[in-house]
């Protein structure tokens, strides 16, 4: 075997090399977040209604889902009718029955039932 076929063979096999460890990368790196995100649903199951203060009130919301927007994994909520927060409806009626919230502003909600 010549030298000039040698060195295409040891390239082709570099490339080939970096290609799969790229896509080893990747595929690692979706097993992590899908494990994160089944963690974190299983947060969301057990504690699925949160309190969040808005510039138009206080208001009960129940986990809907994940949801990808422009890229990032958010949080859906839905806002509940309850009694106990007056504000429901000037909450519906300025922003809407869904509040999306991403996984740091709800791991900051629930720990502190905090603002959003």
């Amino acid at each position: 075997m010549c030298v000039t076929s040698q060195f295409k063979q040891l390239q082709i096999y570099k490339i080939i090399k970096n290609k799969w460890e790229f896509i080893m990368k990747n595929i690692n790196t979706i097993n992590n977040k899908l494990d994160e995100t089944k963690y974190l649903k299983i947060l969301c199951e057990q504690k699925s209604d949160i309190i969040l203060k808005t510039e138009f009130g206080i208001g009960r919301y129940k986990f809907v889902d994940f949801q990808e927007l422009r890229g990032n994994l958010m949080l859906e909520f839905r806002l509940v009718k309850d009694s106990k927060y007056h504000d429901t409806k000037n909450i519906y009626n300025h922003i809407g029955a869904n509040c999306f919230l991403s996984i740091g502003q709800y791991l900051c909600s629930y720990s502190y039932c905090g603002y959003a």
